[in-house]
């Protein structure tokens, strides 16, 4: 529990009035953590707001390692971003599309001969882009009581046939069903395809390129301390090292280290049509495959959500809500624990940030948050 409230800036560009935002507003950001942290539902916040391109508040609060209760969650702290590394993952693959490597509804058994058989010959990299192949969901997705393992505890070297075993929860296309072993498989594709690991290739053309200098796959040492932990785990897992001959699924489903500003460089290089600060990552035209809306009328199971319409772009959410207070089309990714990125194109918005809890879904520290945001725009 935080007894000493501390606010800590980030870097700023603007002010919110340069770009059309109302501070007094915004601001009600502070007050608004620092209330779901005393009441024990986060353990701390920190985020960041741009607007055409400028950066109008960064800021953090409470603490950084939830295990020990030592060191304060700062604007620059590094965070596991889980299922946000699938943004990375699906922008690879659009990269790879791009360069003439892989077409969008390629099925995966001319690259994966594990595929090459009745049940899994007609799923498509555009069905695992949009969780439609019909592969067994993340564990937990149906509320079942004893969710199933993929593999070993040290790892196997057919990890793919144990992905695929057992019947489709549906055939391919038919519904949306969050796999995130389907994202696994889309960066096995990477390595075959580019000929060098799903890292190496999001490091490549991705990390190194856009400069983001605070982003990793495996946390330096030296930052270790500089890490968000909310459960011991999480400090487990850093400490984790890559044992040689241990064959394990490529980290494209859940694996990326990043920062607020970091994340904020993406969000910013793809709102830009596929550039940032000179340097290319994509063409306009692969943005917008990545990111318009690709199912319609596809429901979707949604930990009991239900969802009759499961609007998704490819491999990032969508706002599809009337409801809701992003636009309409802006796309989107939470990762557990939580993070998250938004990019509304029609306010030239880009919100990232990080509410960490023990909490599986806390609806306030998300969905507050965003009302907050966006209800400043003037």
């Amino acid at each position: 529990m935080i007894t000493n409230w501390r606010v800590i800036e980030g870097p700023l560009d603007a002010t919110p009035e340069d770009v059309g935002m109302d501070s007094s507003q915004l601001n009600k950001l502070d007050k608004h953590f620092e209330q779901l942290v005393k009441q024990e539902k986060i353990q701390g916040a920190s985020y960041l707001v741009s607007r055409h391109g400028k950066i109008v508040a960064s800021r953090s609060m409470g603490v950084l390692n939830g295990v020990t209760q030592e060191g304060e969650l700062a604007p620059d702290s590094i965070r596991n971003l889980s299922s946000i590394t699938k943004m990375f993952t699906a922008i690879s693959i659009v990269k790879l599309i791009e360069d003439g490597k892989l077409f969008i509804d390629q099925p995966v058994a001319t690259i994966l001969s594990e595929f090459d058989n009745p049940t899994h010959q007609n799923i498509t990299i555009f069905n695992l882009l949009t969780h439609t192949s019909g592969i067994m969901p993340v564990n937990g997705y149906f509320n079942e009581p004893y969710p199933r393992q993929w593999w070993g505890a040290h790892g196997t070297d057919d990890w793919i046939r144990k992905v695929l075993t057992g019947t489709l929860v549906c055939q391919p296309g038919e519904a949306y069903n969050y796999s995130t072993m389907g994202f696994a498989l889309l960066g096995e594709i990477i390595n075959r395809v580019s000929g060098i690991s799903y890292e190496d290739y999001v490091i490549e053309n991705i990390i190194t390129p856009l400069n983001l200098k605070r982003s990793f796959f495996q946390v330096p040492q030296n930052l270790h301390s500089e890490v968000l932990a909310v459960v011991q785990y999480d400090i487990d897992h850093l400490n984790k090292e890559t044992v040689e001959g241990d064959v394990r699924p490529p980290k494209s489903d859940s694996g990326l280290y990043s920062t607020l500003f970091d994340l904020w460089k993406v969000g910013q290089m793809l709102l830009n049509g596929g550039t940032f600060e000179g340097e290319r990552i994509l063409g306009r035209k692969s943005v917008e495959l990545l990111t318009k809306r690709h199912l319609f009328n596809v429901p979707a199971y949604h930990w009991g959500g239900k969802i009759k319409d499961k609007g998704h772009a490819l491999g990032i959410d969508l706002a599809i809500d009337h409801l809701s207070y992003e636009s309409i089309g802006t796309y989107q990714m939470e990762g557990a624990g939580r993070s998250a990125i938004f990019v509304d194109p029609v306010e030239d918005l880009v919100v990232t940030f990080f509410v960490p809890s023990i909490y599986s879904w806390v609806p306030l520290s998300v969905l507050g948050t965003k009302q907050i945001i966006w209800s400043s725009l003037k």
